[in-house]
């Protein structure tokens, strides 16, 4: 404690100013000052508490956020979603295993590095490798794993794995420290879109470095399988081994067997990278056959089914080596830009857990990597998962006739692990199905996307229109229906904007024909009003109106005598514009609560500044009114018992 006293003697000294001499209200208001200022400290701290423990080094972030700024637009838009996942910076085997938990915030978005094509799919920060897809759209392990592991036991690393939604396909980003430079090491894999069978990894290394550093290469291969047999082969000048063999498959409670080959391009065991080499190349192929059915009886029997399927393995490595790998993603990207020709989006909400596009985008990238593309794949199968006839017609009779799947948290829970793509799309499949739209699931790829999309926006179509049912008392975002599939005929889309004034509005465009220059047309809540002639790539604005009883709030159709007779078969009682949207909810969503544009510390602080200023008002009244009053009278007391004593002392 004297120390202390000695230390403010000493400050006061040096700086030549007295803290006992300031009265008590400055005194007050010193201190306020200093706590409204570790308040502010405490504060900001707390709101710009870094998301993730940073154990890396200064050069290894800069080179994956240097990495990351080719992908910068994409990363805005949510076409491309980055996640750091916590596996090991040593052993490449440590990956996460299917049933292992994963721990992370709540509040953070894990995107699973996952790619499919209803035939095959693959994680790529799993170790349990590909999984085959069977007939209820269920998956289960094949016991091999084609991909190239690149690793080094010497250097530290830093790690980042993506989905590029827009080309089909995962990456991994590494990147290895050696001195004050770095390496990279980046990976990108895809299941190929109209090439079934086919996996494909390249894999890129960039030494900016003085020195040569190597690094090793793990590949597994096949595990566990019966009557297994392995060759090597080349093709092409490329290296390859051949599995064969039988899995054991529990579906249904029932034992039975899987027939299976895979070819794998066969890598050396390290790679060495010379001083200052960039762009180092290095392709790894897979060809993977199995039996479309699940058999049963002596494997002894199954051996010509085998042989079979390696002949079609060995027989598809060479066309496609022959190829090339820049033909086979020219065609796997060309493919995946087709199926997202239709899309959603809607406006960013700051709400906490609101549903934003990087979840949406994901979960209907999972979807997609989970069903076959029968109207585009080369080798076209017969029957598609459901049993229908490809050439089945564009049957969207009823389709979607349910609630919005917006507001349906268990569809938008992102999967870790290979059995939650395959549990989030049995969810899906099954939820479009009870709802009308299995016409549309029986078409693969592009009509489940198109069935999602009806589905998001309560979107239905009768045998004669196309409907929109949003409650007009919830639209407190902005929504986009891009190019939606009007029965085989031509492509819509749909606007929800919310204006500055809280009132939403209709806005509606004919993107294009893809049969007939057929003529569309389209009428507001009630079709009270003349219907709208729509015009190719003319934006065509409704208001929003409220019924009663309520009817959906736009009615699209080709049929013009169907659209007119529409009012008389509404029965509509009341009509008018539909009321504000909710303001507290607007702003909810905008900014993160409801206390406007301003965010919400500067209404803390403020709150605060007011209170500081209250007490600092009331100790100056108290003073001006008590302390005040008793000085006076002791001053006047005192000047009084002076008088007397001096008359006194005049006295004597």
């Amino acid at each position: 404690m004297g120390s202390l006293q000695n230390k403010i003697k000493e400050f006061e000294r040096y700086y030549g100013f007295n803290l006992r001499s300031l009265s008590r209200s400055r005194r007050f208001l010193t201190f306020s000052i200093i706590l409204f200022c570790l308040i502010l400290i405490i504060t900001y701290m707390i709101m710009h508490k870094p998301k993730k423990k940073g154990y890396y080094s200064l050069e290894l972030e800069d080179c994956i956020n240097s990495k990351l700024e080719r992908f910068k637009e994409s990363i805005n838009s949510n076409n491309i979603l980055i996640t750091e996942w916590p596996v090991s910076d040593r052993d490449p085997l440590s990956n996460l295993k299917q049933d292992e938990k994963i721990e992370h915030r709540p509040d953070e978005n894990l995107f699973l590095p996952y790619v499919g094509n209803g035939y095959i799919g693959l994680s790529l920060i799993s170790k349990e490798g590909i999984f085959a897809f069977n007939q209820k759209s269920t998956t289960f392990p094949l016991l091999y794993n084609p991909l190239a592991n690149i690793y080094s036991d010497t250097m530290t690393k830093k790690e980042i794995t993506y989905v590029d939604i827009l080309s089909g396909l995962v990456g991994k980003i590494q990147c290895y420290q050696e001195n004050k430079n770095c390496i990279e090491v980046s990976s990108s894999v895809y299941a190929h879109r109209i090439r079934p069978s086919i996996i494909v990894q390249e894999i890129t290394l960039n030494n900016p470095t003085k020195q040569s550093v190597t690094f090793d290469i793990i590949q597994i291969f096949s595990k566990n399988w019966n009557l297994s047999t392995v060759k090597d082969d080349n093709f092409n000048n490329m290296e390859f081994t051949v599995s064969k063999g039988i899995i054991d498959v529990i579906i249904d409670g029932k034992p039975k067997h899987l027939c299976l080959s895979i070819g794998s391009t066969k890598l050396p065991n390290s790679i060495r990278l010379n001083e200052h080499e960039f762009n180092s190349k290095h392709y790894a192929i897979s060809v993977i056959k199995y039996s479309v059915t699940l058999l049963s009886g002596k494997l002894e029997n199954l051996e010509p089914i085998i042989n079979n399927l390696e002949n079609q393995v060995i027989e598809e490595l060479k066309i496609a080596t022959k190829i090339g790998f820049k033909k086979l993603a020219k065609e796997h990207m060309d493919a995946w830009n087709n199926i997202w020709k239709s899309g959603f989006g809607l406006s960013r909400s700051l709400a906490d857990g609101a549903l934003n596009g990087d979840r949406i985008n994901a979960s209907l990238y999972y979807i997609a990597s989970s069903h076959r593309a029968p109207l585009i794949e080369l080798d076209k199968p017969v029957l598609n998962q459901s049993g229908v006839d490809n050439n089945h017609v564009y049957h969207i009779e009823r389709c979607y006739e349910g609630f919005s799947t917006l507001s349906a948290v268990k569809l938008w829970k992102l999967p870790l692990n290979e059995k939650e793509v395959s549990n989030l799309n049995y969810l899906w499949t099954l939820t479009l199905q009870k709802h009308g739209c299995k016409g549309l699931i029986d078409l693969g790829v592009e009509g489940i996307i198109q069935a999602v999309l009806l589905s998001l926006g309560g979107l239905k179509f009768t045998h004669h229109h196309l409907e929109t049912n949003l409650n007009p008392r919830q639209l407190h975002r902005d929504y986009f229906f891009r190019k939606i599939n009007y029965a085989n005929l031509s492509l819509i889309s749909i606007e929800v904007i919310v204006g500055y004034d809280n009132h939403a509005k209709l806005y509606v465009s004919l993107d294009d024909y893809i049969k007939s220059n057929e003529e569309f047309y389209a009428c507001d809540a009630g079709c009270i009003d003349p219907p709208v002639t729509l015009e190719k790539n003319k934006r065509v604005e409704f208001p929003v109106k409220l019924t009663n009883p309520l009817t959906a709030i736009l009615y699209i159709s080709n049929d013009k005598t169907h659209i007119n007779e529409l009012k008389h078969a509404l029965h509509v009682q009341e009509i008018d514009i539909a009321p504000q949207q909710d303001a507290n909810s607007i702003a909810i969503h905008k900014h993160g609560h409801s206390l406007g544009g301003l965010a919400a510390l500067f209404w803390t602080l403020f709150i605060i500044l007011i209170l500081i200023f209250h007490l600092f008002l009331f100790k100056l009244i108290y003073r001006e009114l008590c302390v005040s009053n008793n000085s006076d009278y002791n001053s006047y007391d005192y000047k009084k018992s002076d008088y007397r004593r001096s008359r006194s002392t005049r006295t004597v």
